[in-house]
Formats: C-alpha cells, sequence, structure tokens
C-alpha cells in the first residue's frame, strides 16, 4: 500500500485537451518518480463524465501530499485543486513558461505555492532537480509570520 505522503497529485488544463502540449506531463510523471513518488496524473485519463472526473479527482487529492500544477493555461479545476491544496496545508509547485505570463496572482500568492518559471523544457527539468518533495513542506515562517511552502526549512516566499 502506497503511503499518502508518497502520493503527488499532477495538476493541468484539460478543457482544450486536444489543443495542449502534454509533454510537460511526462517530465513531471518522471520527475515524481524518480523521488519515489506515485503521481496522480488526470491528463493521462481516459475522457470521463464531468461527475466521475469531479469525484475522481477528488479522490486523487484526498490522497495526495503535494501538488505539481502546469499552471499554463487557464483553468478552473486546476485554481480549484490549488485552492484546495490551500485549505489543506498542501504544498503546490506550479510550473510556468514566461511566454504564458502573467498568472493567476491570486495562485502566484497563495502561500502554499511556489513559482517555477522557464523558457524551456530542458530549464524546467533542471529546476525541478533542485526540489526535493520530501523537503517541501508548508512551515510556520518566523521571517514573514505566516505559513508558508519551506524547502529545506528555507521559506519560499520571503
Amino acid at each position: 500500500m502506497i503511503k499518502r505522503e508518497k502520493n503527488v497529485y499532477i495538476a493541468c488544463s484539460m478543457i482544450k485537451a486536444t489543443q495542449l502540449d502534454f509533454s510537460l506531463l511526462d517530465i513531471l510523471v518522471k520527475f515524481a518518480e524518480s523521488q519515489g513518488y506515485n503521481p496522480f496524473v488526470p491528463g493521462k485519463m481516459e475522457d470521463a463524465t464531468s461527475k466521475e472526473v469531479f469525484e475522481r479527482d477528488m479522490n486523487w487529492l484526498q490522497q495526495s501530499a503535494r501538488i505539481i500544477a502546469d499552471v499554463n493555461e487557464p483553468s478552473h479545476g486546476v485554481g480549484m485543486e490549488i485552492m484546495y491544496a490551500l485549505q489543506n496545508d498542501m504544498p503546490v509547485i506550479c510550473l510556468l513558461n514566461e511566454k504564458n505570463r502573467p498568472l493567476s496572482r491570486m495562485v502566484e500568492g497563495s502561500p502554499n505555492t511556489v513559482v517555477l518559471m522557464y523558457h524551456s523544457k530542458a530549464e524546467i527539468e533542471e529546476k525541478l532537480n533542485k526540489f526535493n518533495l520530501d523537503k517541501t513542506k508548508i512551515l510556520f515562517c518566523s521571517n514573514c509570520d505566516n505559513k508558508t511552502i519551506h524547502l529545506d526549512n528555507y521559506c519560499l516566499k520571503c
């Protein structure tokens, strides 16, 4: 049985699924698995009804300890998943290609998120390799007096 703390939810926009480049998901799956995580990837699933998608994705979110979110396309669903993370003290790593700026200030300003900007897939792989999912946590920050996302006890928001 896989423990909750070793599950990561990989979020992405599905509204224009036939037009999106899902190769970023492959990079994220490889990254998660290389750190011993079981990735839940709705973007790789067969099409389903709205109710089935909601129930499946909520179940996966409840079983996950962290979220990695592709925020290159605006998405109400990804926004809901990030809000779920905020309400449940889950760290969120957002990935945004520089060409897709600006990002929602609600997402960027969330204390549970860090946004990794990139220009190429090689660059995002390099940035991800600096992250240790086990050491990415939501902790109280004595510097900014908030619960924020930390990596190795270093506040990523300050």
